[in-house]
């Protein structure tokens, strides 16, 4: 891991910015690659002309191939066809972008599992409903150090897709992270249903079919995520961390922002009604 120092770009100057997502149930593994925006620039400036392998540590490789939403702010994916991911397997990242090299490497934890979820209400002072809190049920074994992740994400289709649908421009709420030292041997009913902000208190209505996703994370995109919570968090003061550095598990001669993240997961369907 190490920390991205980011300033205003110069010139022609270009940063890769990388997201991505590799898990257990081989549902939607993806990297989308794009360059990071110019302060001028208006859409998100996709990279479509890459080469990118993944392979792990048991000999399995796959060349990533580009797919296309209808959206073209949506560009930039490319996905993973063959490789079928497995918990505790090491896989390894090289992206080729016109000679110039990123690679990271990581290891995917045990996946976690939701044993139940719960749904309750918030209502407020008029009396009037406000939104739907799910929360969710899981063991944690003690004899281990996990690090979780939890969100909720609409469930947009049927299709085997990512199960937070990674192209699909709605159903993105906040982010919960869980470290276990802080946690009892049964998490008796968490709430996932979160701002979408970390200065918000508005908590998103839900209506529709949804799902709650508990991901086991490795420690290193743990930090990854704490970081930019808190930047979201800066009310940029002195003391205020600087959104400008995060750290990165990618590694290169040239400038690149983002992770490479290999995760497992476990996620639950439910049905929310509005009134």
């Amino acid at each position: 891991m190490q920390n991205v120092e980011l300033h205003l770009l110069k010139g022609n100057e270009k940063v890769l910015v990388v997201e991505s997502e590799f898990n257990n149930l081989n549902t939607g593994n993806y990297v989308r690659l794009t360059w990071l925006r110019q302060v001028q620039d208006k859409q998100v400036l996709p990279v479509d002309d890459a080469l990118i392998v993944v392979s792990s540590d048991s000999g399995e490789s796959d060349t990533l191939e580009q797919g296309y939403n209808y959206d073209d702010l949506f560009k930039g994916y490319y996905f993973s066809n063959n490789l079928i991911c497995k918990p505790n397997r090491t896989y390894k990242l090289k992206i080729d972008v016109g000679g110039q090299i990123y690679e990271a490497t990581a290891t995917m934890p045990r996946p976690p599992k939701i044993d139940s979820l719960r749904l309750d209400s918030i209502y407020g002072s008029s009396g009037k409903f406000n939104s739907t809190l799910p929360f969710i049920y899981f063991k944690e074994p003690l004899e281990e150090k996990n690090y979780y992740m939890a969100k909720v994400c609409y469930d947009a289709s049927n299709e085997p897709k990512n199960p937070c649908e990674v192209i699909f421009p709605k159903g993105h709420w906040g982010l919960l992270l869980l470290d276990d030292q802080y946690l009892p041997a049964y998490v008796n009913g968490i709430n996932v249903n979160l701002p979408s902000m970390p200065k918000d208190d508005f908590v998103q209505n839900l209506s529709g079919n949804y799902l709650a996703i508990l991901y086991s994370v490795t420690p290193e995109c743990f930090a990854y995520y704490q970081a930019l919570l808190d930047a979201l968090k800066s009310d940029g003061g002195v003391y205020s961390p600087s959104p400008a550095n995060h750290p990165t598990n990618i590694k290169s001669d040239h400038k690149v922002v983002g992770f490479f993240h290999v995760v497992s997961l476990d996620s639950y369907p439910f049905h929310a009604l509005s009134f």
